[in-house]
């Protein structure tokens, strides 16, 4: 299993943004489970499970990790393709212009250590602005650091 799973294209954010599908998926991430047993777990017809679980097959947010057949009916046990799931920071830009840059984004490309570097010196940086006293005129943000595209795996 990734690490993460950067979302690309909108099928696949659609897929994820249903809060039954996000309970699915919290639920393969236990352990790989049958649709059969998704439906016996939730009390609810197996028919809804499958359609749900397609969906996700479909746009790759989840896989098929075994088949196992019983009383000659083929058994799918399904789970999730990666522990997290984002989506690419351009994914929801509406703009054709490209050329304006995002003051909230940067690309970075590092080696393993210049990325342990990096988190050690933004670790640092957090806790030290976190500490200060006087919070007059200030905002919260939320940094994250996460691969360009979905192969890397730091």
């Amino acid at each position: 299993m990734k690490k993460l799973l950067v979302i690309d294209n909108l099928p696949q954010l659609k897929s994820v943004s249903d809060p039954f599908r996000l309970q699915l998926l919290s639920m393969l991430s236990e352990k790989p489970k049958t649709g059969q047993m998704l439906a016996d777990e939730l009390d609810i017809p197996r028919a809804k499970i499958h359609y749900h679980l397609s969906e996700l097959l479909k746009n790759g947010i989840i896989l098929v990790v075994k088949t196992e057949e019983k009383n000659s009916i083929i058994q799918k046990f399904y789970a999730p393709v990666a522990k997290k799931v984002v989506p690419n920071i351009d994914l929801l830009r509406y703009t054709e212009d490209e050329k304006k840059k995002d003051s909230m984004s940067y690309n970075l490309s590092l080696s393993k250590d210049g990325l342990k570097g990096f988190k050690k010196d933004l670790k640092n940086f957090v806790k030290k602005a976190s500490e200060k006293k006087d919070k007059k005129d200030t905002k919260d943000y939320k940094v994250q650091i996460m691969p360009f595209n979905e192969d890397s795996e730091q």
